[in-house]
């Protein structure tokens, strides 16, 4: 029997309207305290009226996110952004889990879920350049922290921040400009954690080592069904 398609919503979204409300009503208390001639130094109006514009705006930014982060078939695996999306099959796909990254003597888990590739073009084919602007942007501490727990004997990271020229695939494909950038970040991430694509954890819809659970059981029940 084969799986429909899983939904998934993003955690990220929840509490959208709640935080919208809390700014409408903040802002309107603020109103009426101010009208009523509370003396309240003027830098403490100004401080609500900062807290009721920053509640109503995150729970507007909530709401605009896209209502399904990721979309998963028994081909594809797919991740929704506001910016774009990008789709890998199931065949391509190594492993996926946790990245960590060495703390001393222990291993610390990051607020991602990893997937590492067999092959990357197709990404490279399908993904959205304002999408890739935004996750070189977004991952850019996640390389920092990787390199500052991984490379710990180095003292110049400078290769690991320059833009490529180009970037040839193992295909023999070359890209160029942002695909490139892209691929690149990519293959860094890839050698220091372990994987090609990273989703936030906020774009899950429950804690990420039971969503790897929830991976796992449905890559098994694909490779159970499949067609001989």
């Amino acid at each position: 029997m084969t799986v429909p398609e899983q939904q998934v919503q993003p955690h990220a979204r929840r509490d959208a309207l709640t935080f919208c409300v809390m700014g409408v009503v903040c802002f309107a208390i603020t109103i009426m305290l101010q009208l009523s001639g509370w003396s309240l130094p003027t830098a403490a109006y100004a401080l609500l009226y900062i807290v009721s514009a920053a509640l109503f705006l995150l729970g507007v930014a909530k709401i605009v996110e896209p209502t399904v982060s990721l979309s998963i078939t028994p081909e594809t695996i797919c991740y929704h952004h506001l910016r774009g999306h990008w789709c890998i099959a199931w065949d391509t796909i190594i492993r996926f889990d946790v990245p960590r990254t060495h703390r001393g003597q222990q291993l610390e888990a990051l607020p991602y879920l990893g997937f590492r590739l067999r092959d990357f073009e197709p990404v490279l084919a399908s993904i959205s350049p304002r999408l890739m602007v935004h996750l070189i942007s977004e991952q850019r501490h996640l390389l920092a922290a990787a390199l500052r727990r991984e490379t710990i004997d180095s003292n110049d990271y400078s290769a690991y921040f320059d833009i490529p020229e180009s970037y040839q695939a193992p295909s023999g494909t070359t890209y160029h400009g942002l695909q490139a950038l892209f691929a690149v970040r990519s293959q860094q991430l890839r050698e220091l954690l372990g994987y090609d694509l990273y989703v936030p954890i906020n774009a899950l819809d429950r804690p990420v080592d039971e969503f790897c659970l929830w991976l796992q059981q449905l890559q098994a029940h694909r490779n159970a069904h499949r067609e001989p």
